[in-house]
């Protein structure tokens, strides 16, 4: 017993010590017991390190909804009472480190429509999955409906409502931004016909075939505060000032840039009155070429390889992506302008920050593409969250025609906004695009000489191409912090010209210690560049 309450007591190093001494003297009974022990002490101390951080501990998992078992995408993880927080990916995943965290700290899990967890970080498990279960009520026990308010005309009050629920006013706000893109050729082919370049021979062709990169992907993560300014005076309506970037490029560059190079040098070779056009069939069109165009390609390279580009550039990328937001691309919101094409569902009601809010589902009638679910405030009929995405079947444009095919097959939105001062202002937004091509038709590079009445062709390289591919294109936009500004802080604000990046060959958690990010999928993660 005295032995025992000495191994109670002694240090880590001891009980090795101790562990050691007896181990030739115990029996296997003994033996088994002891080791037992061990394990047991040895995971009481590893939850005393983390609680009293000790240890760089993290804690992984993924949220399901409670019923059906599915993955909850794009949900808030706050640990309370402190301004930090994280949310988790497209599948539900997340991570949180916890080695800064005292051992009565909380983790709330919170999901628009669904009842918030509290979890104390000594309750979570290394790896853990958490449920939440979905929080609706029946509208009807707590409110009388006149005979016109439907489902349909509450979703049809969204854009009659949107100038005065999202109108935006000077603000600043920390943002993280990740964007991804995957290409992969199933199946490329060239058939030679002619040439009358004789850096285009046939072996080139098959050449070309080769190094056309068949599988490849990139993602950019961005982290930066953006400035907007909601005045019809000023020229620029976003400033971009990035805190850190971080980006995966996988393609063989080399090659790449050689072949690049070999048809710069063609549409350099061109005099005045010369042009170059691609054609197929009855169909082409000119190739806009000049030594402008060739030079800003080349600084352009030049910016890459010395691992900086202009900012303008990504200020116009994240300008581009954040129209989403604004319920303005009527092919993106179908469901919202044209709502004929819909059959809408009152599900029930729920409160999202105080607020009553509708919950409706959709679905697609003839001509329609989408089905979700959307939450719009009662008393504002704005929308403070919708996921949606092709219902069964359904596709985007849809082209086969003359050997040419088009398909949009996928699309995921997903969207949240938080009420701040009675304004809707964006939490976060995702947004993914998949694509199918086929191409089977014969294409020529034609270089042609401008005369009064016909111009004159001059040489022509022609072959036949057979190609099936699928891309996906996707970005995720997170608004971390937002505060309001003035016009005269914005205009002060100088954007930098450059922005510096960070290229990797794989995702590198310690690029992000301390800084709050989506989680990377499971698939991006573990990705390598080839």
């Amino acid at each position: 017993m005295q032995t025992l309450l000495q191994f109670f007591t002694i240090s880590k190093k001891h009980k090795l010590q101790f562990f050691n001494r007896y181990l030739k003297n115990w029996n296997k009974t003994g033996l088994t017991v002891l080791t037992l022990f061990l394990y047991n002490t040895s995971i009481s101390q590893t939850i005393l390190d983390t609680t009293n951080v000790k240890m760089n501990k993290e804690v992984k998992g993924v949220l399901l909804d409670f019923d059906s078992n599915t993955p909850l995408p794009y949900a808030n993880i706050v640990l309370l009472h402190k301004n930090t927080g994280t949310i988790t990916n497209e599948k539900g995943e997340f991570k949180f480190n916890i080695t800064a965290l005292h051992k009565n700290d909380t983790l709330s899990f919170q999901y628009i429509g669904y009842d918030s967890k509290n979890i104390p970080i000594t309750q979570l498990d290394t790896v853990s999955i958490v449920y939440l279960k979905e929080n609706t009520y029946n509208l009807n026990e707590i409110f009388v409906f006149t005979n016109d308010l439907n489902a349909e005309s509450i979703v049809r009050k969204v854009l009659k409502k949107k100038e005065s629920n999202y109108k935006r006013n000077f603000n600043k706000s920390r943002t993280f931004i990740r964007k991804r893109f995957i290409s992969d050729i199933n199946n490329i082919h060239f058939d030679y016909k002619k040439s009358s370049f004789p850096e285009l021979n046939e072996e080139m062709i098959k050449k070309i075939e080769r190094k056309i990169p068949k599988h490849s992907v990139s993602f950019t993560d961005f982290l930066g505060d953006l400035y907007f300014s909601n005045s019809n005076v000023d020229s620029l309506h976003l400033k971009v000032d990035p805190i850190k970037m971080v980006s995966l490029k996988d393609k063989n560059l080399a090659d790449v840039e050689q072949l690049e190079s070999l048809f710069e040098n063609l549409l350099k070779n061109t005099e005045e009155k010369e042009y170059w056009k691609i054609k197929s069939g009855i169909l082409g069109g000119k190739i806009d070429y000049s030594e402008d165009t060739n030079k800003a390609k080349n600084d352009s390279l030049k910016l890459l390889n010395e691992r900086e580009f202009k900012t303008k550039y990504y200020r116009n990328a994240i300008n581009y992506s954040l129209k989403y937001s604004s319920f303005n691309n009527k092919k993106d919101w179908d469901f919202l302008y044209h709502t004929g094409k819909y059959e809408y569902t009152l599900v029930g009601g729920t409160v999202i920050n105080g607020e009553d809010v509708y919950v409706i589902d959709f679905t697609p009638k003839k001509g329609g593409k989408f089905e979700g679910r959307v939450y719009i405030a009662i008393k504002s009929f704005a929308l403070i969250r919708a996921d949606y995405e092709y219902g069964q079947g359904k596709t985007g444009t849809n082209i086969n025609l003359f050997g040419i095919g088009y398909t949009k097959n996928v699309f995921n939105g997903s969207i949240s906004f938080e009420k701040k001062n009675d304004l809707y202002q964006l939490k976060y937004c995702s947004k993914k695009v998949g694509i199918r091509m086929k191409v089977d038709r014969n294409i020529s590079l034609i270089k042609k000489r401008k005369r009064f009445l016909l111009d004159k062709k001059l040489d022509e390289v022609k072959v036949r191409l057979n190609l099936s591919s699928s891309e996906e294109y996707s970005f995720e936009i997170l608004v971390l912090d937002q505060k309001e500004i003035s016009n005269k802080q914005f205009k002060d604000f100088k954007q930098k010209e450059f922005v510096k990046l960070i290229y990797v060959d794989q995702f590198d958690d310690q690029l992000w210690n301390g800084y709050s990010i989506i989680e990377p999928t499971k698939q991006m993660r573990e990705y390598k560049k080839q």
